[in-house]
């Protein structure tokens, strides 16, 4: 059962509900695109895409920040428009679609939307715009920098900066119940969940990743593991020959548990988060692990098919 999913199915109702509502009023064409966009993303759609971080994160981190549910709530629908914001921005970085107008003038309602529902819990004069800013300017060098070659394993942490905008929900929580001296600690934990969930996300998108030239953290890892200048020695055939063939897949899932285990002095403060990232965790790990058994099957296989052409009895 997973508890940090589905206790919050109510609430999650509700911020969806009122994400639709608040859409409904968009001048047309955008509203229909813009209900059909959020479709695409709502987790109560059994086909959708699940970013469950992006709206769970101020519900998850309660037990740090002391706000109550509404607030919370409120909190995730800001984030909510947030990160269709951002996925518009991602769409039209990646590959502008044929009606890119229409998408761009979409992220701009999405953009009003998000500051309009921040701006209701924080006036002009709050620290909260300062991290705002912050925030928005990780994620500006993060996009422009795409592409270029990191060391993955020496700064981690360049993973989460593209992120970043989701951890204005929990540093406003922390402004809101008046506890802003935890903001730090919480954006370290936030920060740490977010490069191993990026990573699960490197690992299922690797191929993509490799043919359009985009960030990719185990792309980057074997890089370091071959000893590589750049990406563009890497094909699918070596990829596949280091997931399968050696550990290189194994130490890659090892930093994520590491990470986990680090994480787990603060497993009380936001168990829910914490259980978040022991599943990420472990679709990594569970995916080192098969690869593994395949690889055994494999040699295995191969070896019955040689003695059965070569041993005659």
């Amino acid at each position: 059962m997973k508890d940090w999913k589905t206790r919050y199915d109510e609430d999650l109702q509700d911020v969806f509900t009122e994400a639709i509502r608040i859409i409904h009023t968009y001048p047309e064409p955008l509203k229909e695109r813009g209900q059909r966009y959020l479709h695409a993303f709502n987790p109560l759609v059994k086909e959708s895409t699940k970013n469950y971080i992006c709206y769970l994160l101020p519900c998850w981190m309660r037990p740090m920040t002391g706000v109550d549910a509404e607030t919370a709530r409120s909190l995730s629908l800001a984030n909510v428009f947030g990160m269709l914001y951002f996925f518009v921005q991602d769409d039209l970085m990646d590959t502008a679609p044929s009606e890119w107008k229409e998408e761009l003038a979409l992220g701009n309602l999405y953009h009003s939307t998000f500051l309009r529902l921040y701006r209701e819990q924080f006036d002009s004069s709050s620290p909260f715009w300062d991290y705002y800013g912050t925030y928005i300017a990780e994620w500006s060098v993060s996009v422009a920098t795409e592409g270029m070659p990191y060391d993955f394993e020496a700064n981690p942490s360049r993973l989460a900066k593209k992120s970043g905008p989701v951890k204005l929900a929990s540093t406003g929580s922390f402004l809101l119940s008046g506890r802003a001296e935890l903001i730090e600690a919480g954006s370290n934990y936030v920060e740490n969940v977010l490069i191993t969930l990026q990573m699960v996300d490197d690992w299922m998108d690797w191929e993509a990743d490799l043919a359009d030239g985009s960030d990719n953290s185990l792309l980057s890892f074997i890089c370091a593991a071959l000893s590589l200048e750049n990406r563009e020695s890497l094909t699918r055939e070596l990829v596949n020959e280091c997931l399968y063939s050696n550990d290189i897949f194994h130490a890659f899932a090892r930093m994520a548990r590491v990470r986990h285990e680090q994480l787990s002095t603060l497993r009380h403060d936001s168990p829910d988060l914490y259980d978040f990232h022991e599943s990420l965790t472990l679709d990594l790990v569970n995916a080192a692990n098969s690869l593994h058994t395949k690889k055994k099957s494999l040699i295995r296989g191969g070896l019955s098919q040689w003695l059965s052409e070569n041993i005659k009895f």
